[in-house]
C-alpha cells in the first residue's frame, strides 16, 4: 500500500514538472489608469413657486417656537409622569405637512436631548409655498432625495437657539418624482425668516474654507454670506479659492448665531466666469 502511494505521488510531481509556468498577465494592451474627474451631482432649481397642498408647512406656526430645553409632543407621545425629561403636550400635534426635500438627507447635527446630546446623521430641510422647516433624521439610509415630495405626520417638535426642528415624525407618502427646488435670490442679510428657505447668492469667494467646510462670499451688492459644505463634500476635497466667482443655491441653516447656506451636492454650486 505504501509503495502504491509513493508511485502516485511521483506521477503527480512529474505532471506538475511538465506544466508550463504562467507568470503575471501583461496588462499593457488593455489597462488604462484613467483620469481624475469631479463627480457631477445635478440639482434642478426654479424660481417658480411650489404647488399648494392640503397640508401646508405653515401649519407648524401654531406649534413653534417651543420653549428652550422642552420638547412638544402629541398627546400620548410625551414622556411618562415622573420622568426627568421636560416635555409638554401640544394640542396642535400631530399635524400633517407636505413639501419638497431641498437637500439630500444626510445633514449631521448634534442637539440637546433628554439624557445629553443626541446625534442625527440623516437630517434635511423640507419646503413648500408657505415656508420651510428643518427635520431631524437619525438614519444613514436615504429613502428619498433632493426634489422628492414627502408627506409626514409631525408628532414632536422643538426649538433650539431659534432653530425650529421637527423632532419626531412618521412618513405617510413619498413621491420619488424629482421636482425642481424653488429658490429666491437673496436680498440683504439673512434673518430668522430666512431659516430653512432656499436662497441663491452670486459673488466672489472672500475667505479660505475652514476645517469644517465653511467659507464666505461677497455678493454683487456687497453683502457677505456664509457657505457651509457638508462633511462628505469637505472630505472629498471640494474647495473654492479666494477670488473665484461662484453661484450657490441651498437652504439656510442657523447655528451658533450664524446663518449659512447648506451645500450637500456639487450641483448646488456653479463656478462662473470672472
Amino acid at each position: 500500500m505504501a509503495k502504491a502511494t509513493l508511485i502516485r505521488s511521483c506521477a503527480v510531481l512529474a505532471l506538475a514538472a511538465c506544466s508550463p509556468y504562467r507568470g503575471p498577465e501583461n496588462t499593457d494592451s488593455w489597462y488604462d489608469p484613467g483620469a481624475e474627474a469631479w463627480v457631477n451631482e445635478p440639482v434642478l432649481f426654479t424660481d417658480e413657486p411650489y404647488a399648494s397642498s392640503d397640508a401646508p408647512i405653515s401649519g407648524l406656526d401654531a406649534v413653534f417656537p417651543v420653549d428652550d430645553y422642552i420638547t412638544a409632543y402629541a398627546d400620548g407621545d410625551d414622556y411618562p409622569a415622573g420622568s426627568s425629561c421636560e416635555s409638554e403636550v401640544s394640542n396642535d400635534l400631530p399635524i400633517e405637512i407636505e413639501g419638497v426635500v431641498t437637500i439630500h438627507p444626510r445633514y449631521y447635527i448634534k442637539t440637546s436631548g433628554c439624557n445629553g446630546d443626541e446625534k442625527y446623521y440623516g437630517s434635511f430641510f423640507i419646503e413648500d409655498d408657505t415656508g420651510g422647516v428643518f427635520v431631524l433624521g437619525d438614519s444613514k439610509v436615504a429613502h428619498f432625495t433632493t426634489g422628492n415630495r414627502v408627506r409626514m405626520s409631525v408628532r414632536a417638535a422643538k426649538t433650539s437657539f431659534d432653530l425650529n426642528m421637527v423632532y419626531a415624525w412618521d412618513t405617510l407618502s413619498i413621491d420619488h418624482t424629482v421636482e425642481a427646488v424653488h429658490y429666491e435670490n437673496a436680498v440683504g442679510s439673512f434673518d430668522n425668516d430666512s431659516i430653512s428657505r432656499v436662497q441663491r447668492v452670486t459673488g466672489e469667494v472672500t475667505t479660505e474654507k475652514d476645517t469644517f467646510g465653511q467659507f464666505a462670499i461677497e455678493s454683487d451688492d456687497g453683502e457677505e454670506y456664509l457657505i457651509q459644505l457638508d462633511v462628505e463634500l469637505n472630505r472629498r476635497g471640494y474647495d473654492y479659492p479666494i477670488g473665484e466667482r461662484i453661484q450657490v443655491t441651498g437652504p439656510v441653516m442657523y447655528s451658533y448665531s450664524e446663518y449659512a447656506i447648506v451645500v450637500m451636492s456639487t450641483g448646488q454650486i456653479s463656478v462662473l466666469e470672472p
